[in-house]
């Protein structure tokens, strides 16, 4: 993603860090908010699609309270968050070192 030369990051490098960023953000809702609705840590590949997250939503709906739901969807925006901030984060303190060097 990043070059090791001492060049300051590109706005194409911002873009798809952003871009993977809130990707892997968006994984780790569908993961988290899954996983909170099933019980299970992860589904059968290696994310969440479309079909499995909507059947535990649906099925959700006859065992889970609203207000258990509404709380899973606020843990499952707080971890995607945290996990936008991380990798923003972590690239920002990358690219402040690389310039330093």
């Amino acid at each position: 993603m990043f070059s090791l030369s001492k060049q300051p990051i590109k706005m194409r490098e911002v873009d798809d860090l952003h871009d993977r960023a809130v990707q892997l953000a968006a994984d780790t809702y569908r993961l988290n908010l899954f996983n909170q609705l099933t019980g299970r840590t992860t589904p059968k590949g290696p994310s969440v699609s479309d079909s499995e997250l909507t059947e535990a939503i649906r099925q959700s709906f006859t065992q889970v309270s609203d207000a258990r739901f509404r709380e899973m969807i606020v843990l499952s925006t707080d971890a995607a968050l945290e996990a936008y901030d991380r990798i923003v984060s972590a690239a920002s303190k990358f690219s402040r070192c690389r310039l330093s060097n």
